[in-house]
């Protein structure tokens, strides 16, 4: 991959998705402010900071989580797939600048419009009434102290280390990512809908499953049979599960991206 013709590439990307990457840090510094605003004009005693710090910190890693299902947003047209067959760089470079724009770039633009929005309500808070300013940021930091994932995770399994627990709940981010990065790869008209309509599809068939295995261990359970499941047996299934699907839609994503054509399948790809 050669440096220079890659920076080159995610510059155009850049340019090319400047109005997604304004709004979205527009959008979160609104979400900060506007509230606050009315709150103040209506109520000048309260204060929606708080609130509002808690619901962009949702926002934002809803948006991590399911940002892969964009994908091949910019890639919607044959104009646009023209242009970017005309980039004079290899795929695997329009694969990872594209990639770089959506889960890094909006994500740092989401930031940096929360971080504005957040010191301009405060400063207004304090003109107008003292008692009421306060910080959203404030809810984002007692929500990474107090999250409580590995509390959860400990009540759950017993008494692992907080590393382990934690690289459980990353793995499981992860591999939720990645599935949405399978499905922007697949549903190329409407694909974040249809992402999480298959996400939800999924979860819904995931939890029949479970309810029919949980019942089947009970009839064998209540028949006397004796099953010994080992817990270290299902670690190192859940791990080599995940991480085996991360590497397949990843590479499923980058196949199809790479191998996209200026006319496609009407079905799933237009």
């Amino acid at each position: 991959m050669n440096k220079n013709r890659f920076l080159q590439v995610l510059r155009w990307e850049l340019l090319l998705s400047k109005r997604q990457i304004a709004t979205m840090a527009l959008t979160f510094f609104g979400l900060v402010v506007i509230p606050q605003i009315l709150t103040l004009v209506f109520k000048s005693s309260s204060s929606s900071a708080y609130t509002m710090g808690i619901l962009c910190s949702v926002a934002l890693s809803a948006y991590l989580l399911c940002s892969g299902a964009l994908i091949f947003s910019s890639l919607r047209s044959r104009q646009q797939r023209i242009n970017n067959f005309m980039l004079p760089a290899s795929n695997k470079e329009k694969f990872i600048a594209r990639y770089l724009v959506l889960v890094v770039a909006m994500p740092l633009a989401a930031i940096a419009g929360f971080f504005a929005g957040d010191m301009l309500q405060y400063l207004m808070s304090l003109m107008i009434n003292s008692d009421a300013a306060q910080w959203a940021t404030s809810a984002l930091t007692e929500g990474l102290n107090n999250s409580g994932i590995f509390h959860f995770y400990t009540n759950l399994n017993g008494d692992p280390s907080p590393v382990e627990g934690f690289l459980v709940i990353l793995l499981g981010t992860i591999t939720q990512h990645a599935c949405f990065l399978l499905f922007g790869s697949i549903y190329h008209k409407h694909p974040l809908v249809m992402a999480v309509l298959t996400w939800m599809a999924l979860g819904i068939a995931l939890l029949m499953l479970g309810a029919l295995t949980a019942n089947l261990l009970s009839e064998f359970l209540n028949s006397g049979y004796t099953i010994i499941l080992y817990d270290a047996w299902w670690k190192a299934l859940y791990f080599v599960v995940s991480i085996a699907l991360i590497i397949f839609c990843y590479w499923f994503a980058f196949r199809r991206y790479t191998r996209l054509q200026v006319i496609n399948n009407q079905w799933i790809n237009k």
